[in-house]
């Protein structure tokens, strides 16, 4: 067994934007750092020919250095039979990719894995230093969520506060901890087999539940591998922040445009950036489901925003 591996559980709609972080990590991942890609059954040949053709128009010798397996993500129901694949099914994608990303430490490749969504990418160079503390125990982000937190009280969206405490209150009382409320996020997320074991093996299925159950009760992966930790201890923890720079909202990119903060000014700080695909709509592959007035319009709306917001802060310096 592997002592890390890279991760991405993702799906046609996001392609290109998983091409960029291929192409990422291949020009950063400086100790060959084995990549996974999971997808729908009906996807895996459209992901192999991509990065194939990607990846060799943008190296001087093809795949040079860049290990990446991509898989059905079937395998990893298989490895758990408790798993109502039906039921997996029949619940909106954003929950379905939580309970495939929790449980891949089943099919056994890897002792810990980073877990990289398809809007995160890499802007410097890394290796297993970064995200292992000592032997096979990986540091474990924990901290309170304060950037999002307070960007949103001064930007919006409204009531961010609620959901941050609604995501996590459940767990930590399902796990019977009280004090702080921790964020152990956010993408990418760095986790033990470990953790994820004894959650399994200490709440999950003395209570007959199954790790979609879990999700189905409160819907935040992330918060129950971090409660996992906290409670059962089944790992030393060595807390570290958050890896990447994670802009969930755009007016959190755009501030830091106004302030100057480029990639080459980020990377003295983190590994690399999220630009939520939630808002950076113009990445999805395929044909939009909107009339070309409506993205016109958005485009139009969008920009106007933009200008709005800078205006206010640069107004607001002065």
């Amino acid at each position: 067994m592997q002592t890390l591996v890279l991760y991405c559980c993702t799906f046609r709609k996001d392609l290109l934007r998983t091409v960029k972080l291929a192409q990422s990590i291949r020009k950063h991942n400086k100790a060959n750092i084995p990549f996974y890609i999971s997808v729908p059954a009906n996807d895996v040949d459209l992901f192999k020919a991509h990065l194939g053709e990607h990846l060799e128009e943008h190296s001087e010798e093809p795949l040079k250095g860049m290990d990446v397996t991509v898989f059905d993500e079937g395998d990893i129901f298989a490895a758990n039979p408790k798993l109502n694949v039906e039921k997996l099914y029949s619940i909106r994608g954003g929950l379905r990719q939580q309970v495939i990303k929790s449980e891949f430490w089943r099919l056994g490749i890897s002792s810990n894995y980073l877990v990289l969504d398809s809007d995160c990418i890499f802007i410097r160079d890394f290796d297993e230093r970064d995200f292992i503390a000592q032997d096979d125990i990986p540091y474990s982000i924990i901290h309170e969520g304060r950037d999002v937190l307070q960007a949103t009280e001064r930007f919006g969206p409204k009531k961010i506060r609620q959901h941050f405490l609604a995501d996590r209150e459940p767990i930590k009382a399902a796990l019977n901890r009280t004090g702080v409320t921790y964020d152990y996020g956010y993408a990418p997320f760095l986790w033990s087999a470990k953790v994820w074991e004894s959650l399994d093996v200490n709440y999950l299925t003395p209570n007959k539940m199954n790790f979609l159950d879990a999700v189905l009760l409160c819907g935040s992966e992330f918060t129950w591998y971090g409660e996992s930790l906290m409670n059962f201890r089944a790992i030393p923890i060595f807390p570290r922040e958050q890896l990447f720079k994670h802009y969930h909202y755009e007016h959190q990119l755009w501030a830091d445009q106004v302030l100057g903060y480029q990639e080459t000014v980020l990377a003295h700080d983190y590994l690399g950036v999220v630009y939520q695909s939630n808002w950076e709509s113009w990445g999805d592959f395929g044909p939009s489901n909107k009339s070309i007035t409506s993205r016109v319009w958005r485009t139009v709306k969008r920009l106007l925003k933009k200008i709005q917001f800078k205006f206010s802060l640069l107004v607001g310096f002065v």
